[in-house]
């Protein structure tokens, strides 16, 4: 009985797992001076499916001034390397940091 109780609470787990990391995420990413927001997508699910992307980012210009921006886009099951984001600037100087403060992307 404590065997079949595991195995049933190890698979129900699992299952959430899945779930969890199943859809589309994003990330900051730098290119030089270039900061952007790149997003993929897993493969499951049916083609076409497509995740619309809402994220919050922080980011630090180099006269010390902290802004927060949002980023929006859209990504298809199975891309990847999909920028929704992208910038040097933010209120008239470069960018020095930039990282997700929050966001999702959801079908």
């Amino acid at each position: 009985m404590k065997t079949t109780r595991t195995i049933l609470l190890a698979g129900v787990a699992s299952l959430f797992a899945t779930d969890a990391f199943a859809g589309a995420q994003c990330q900051v990413t730098q290119d030089g001076n270039t900061w952007n927001l790149m997003c993929a997508a897993d493969e499951s699910g049916e083609a076409g499916d497509e995740f619309q992307c809402d994220y919050m980012l922080s980011v630090t210009n180099d006269q010390g001034e902290n802004d927060v921006l949002e980023a929006t886009g859209s990504v298809s099951r199975g891309q990847s390397g999909i920028y929704i984001w992208s910038a040097i600037q933010d209120g008239g100087y470069d960018i020095v940091s930039a990282s997700v403060q929050s966001g999702s992307c959801s079908q």
